[in-house]
């Protein structure tokens, strides 16, 4: 018997055919109900934020010169429905739209084009505020803040450090880098330098399997040190199913909130699997623009193979690798060692690059990678490593090929949102 799968690949639909004697599992991103009406939740939100006053109240205090932190294109927040709704409220608090600027949290990303800025946030929004690209590498832009409590240097988005109030709105999900997206990690990244970006990527390049999906980590807590330093004042983050739905919305003081917050995104992202698979086929979706995004998919999925074993992995990767960070490229199939001496002697300068690319070492070390791409040549996936198929087909036959037909197979529709528990964990 066999069973054919569907998976997302960016803006199509693809399928898989696998024996299903052999099918452990296929498992998604949970599907708690989303709430009917997204507006209303964000008033719920704020009229009940955790850890912090009513938006009045922080208004009356702290003065009116608001600005918002909004994530990019490559994240899943809802901000077109929620943007208004959040602009609404701060009116009531006594803040005129004219007092309000969203800052783009791009982190070390390109910066999002015009067109792009009026699809995700909406015409409403657009309309109503000013919205900015964040640069990381502008000197100009940013502020430095002095760092008592640890050698990060801090370079911060001079517009946001200097604003009355700041809201980060944003998304919780599990990240390798993090353990949890959202909550301060829209100020470290997000409104960031690329210097201050590099020291907490690198402190978690080569613990990402331990730091995904745990909140109690030493890069979570620099991030937070970061924001608070900063004075980032709120957050407004959604957690959203497996359908992009909203099934809640926290806001408030940037730690409480958050951490509220996990709890129930816990629900939804976190996979219970017996044991690990010998083959697992992911879809890198919603992290599909480009590799950098995807290689999220490629360590949460990762993490479900037998070590030894196949990960393929559907990346439909139109933008391609990493055009912002060409040195995770040039380092190619680099040992961890020899990739550190190379930035240590100035032939690379991209601590963050390199950051990723240790990350990606990881999982490329512990499984075997077949990407399927159309945004990626295989002569482009072999200089870094990886295997590469035509089709997902094409690619689970090889990696059938490569285990044997007495193998376990997983299946995994939204790679880059979830983090597995394997209880059992035979094989190591």
């Amino acid at each position: 018997m066999v069973k054919e799968i569907t998976l997302p690949y960016r803006d199509e639909m693809i399928t898989v055919k696998v024996p299903s004697e052999n099918l452990a599992y296929v498992v998604s991103p949970g599907a708690l109900p989303g709430v009917p009406d997204p507006a209303a939740e964000v008033k719920r939100a704020l009229a009940n934020p955790i850890g912090l006053a009513p938006l009045a109240d922080l208004v009356k205090a702290r003065g009116r010169n608001v600005t918002l932190l909004v994530d990019d294109l490559t994240r899943s927040t809802p901000q077109k429905s929620i943007l208004p709704a959040l602009l609404d409220a701060l009116n009531q608090a006594g803040v005129p739209d004219e007092k309000i600027t969203a800052i783009i949290s791009l982190g070390t990303h390109r910066p999002m084009t015009e067109a792009e800025i009026h699809e995700r946030y909406g015409e409403t929004a657009v309309r109503r505020i000013k919205f900015y690209n964040h640069d990381c590498y502008d000197r100009e832009q940013l502020v430095e803040v002095k760092n008592p409590n640890s050698e990060t240097p801090i370079l911060v988005n001079r517009r946001y450090y200097e604003s009355d109030i700041s809201i980060a709105v944003g998304n919780i999900i599990p990240h390798m880098y993090a353990g949890w997206a959202g909550g301060a990690k829209m100020v470290q990244p997000g409104v960031c330098g690329a210097a201050t970006t590099g020291e907490t990527h690198y402190m978690a390049a080569e613990h990402v399997h331990e730091i995904l999906g745990n909140i109690d980590n030493p890069v979570r807590r620099e991030i937070e040190n970061v924001a608070a330093l900063t004075g980032l004042t709120m957050i407004v983050n959604t957690i959203l199913n497996v359908n992009h739905e909203i099934v809640q919305i926290v806001a408030g003081e940037p730690t409480a909130a958050h951490r509220a917050g996990i709890e129930i995104a816990k629900q939804i992202y976190q996979i219970e699997v017996d044991d690990y698979c010998d083959i697992v086929v992911a879809s890198a979706s919603p992290a599909d623009l480009d590799l950098w995004q995807s290689i999220k998919a490629l360590n949460n999925c990762a993490l479900a193979v037998k070590p030894g074993g196949v990960l393929v992995l559907a990346a439909a990767d139109p933008e391609g690798i990493a055009n912002d960070h060409p040195d995770l490229v040039k380092l190619g199939v680099s040992s961890a060692e020899k990739a550190k001496a190379t930035f240590a002697a100035g032939e690379i300068t991209d601590k963050v690059g390199l950051a990723t690319y240790l990350a990606m070492n990881l999982n490329r070390n512990r499984v075997r990678v077949i990407l399927v791409s159309k945004g990626i040549s295989q002569t482009q996936a072999a200089a870094i490593g990886l295997d590469w198929a035509p089709d997902v087909q094409a690619a689970f036959d090889r990696a059938i090929a490569l285990t044997g037909l007495d193998c376990r197979i997983g299946v995994v529709t939204q790679g880059a949102d979830i983090y597995f528990k394997v209880k059992n964990r035979s094989g190591l």
